[in-house]
């Protein structure tokens, strides 16, 4: 029981990390990089996040609707995603 409690608590301290790396990468994309170039900061959180954007994007990609939104739908369904798991893992 306690391993379990271990693993929950250790995979919710990721999730909200996740959240957190994923809400300062949306608020840096508002200002565009002043040299052309992304620098390491905004080159971190991108790579840091991309890794559970991409399957997410990749699924809705296939709807016809999403592909010709002006918006990234996926990063906001994303982040729904994890904000339903950092709801429900405590559950466990």
């Amino acid at each position: 029981m306690l391993a379990l409690t271990i693993l929950c608590r250790t995979l919710l301290l990721f999730v909200h990390f996740l959240e957190l790396a994923m809400l300062v990468r949306a608020i840096m994309s508002w200002f565009p990089p002043s040299s052309g170039r992304e620098g390491p900061i905004r080159a971190f959180f991108t790579t840091v996040t991309e890794f559970i954007v991409a399957p997410v994007r990749a699924l809705l990609g296939r709807f016809d609707f999403v592909r010709r939104s002006p918006i990234d739908i996926s990063f906001l369904v994303t982040f729904l995603l994890l904000s339903l798991i950092s709801t429900f893992l405590p559950m466990v």
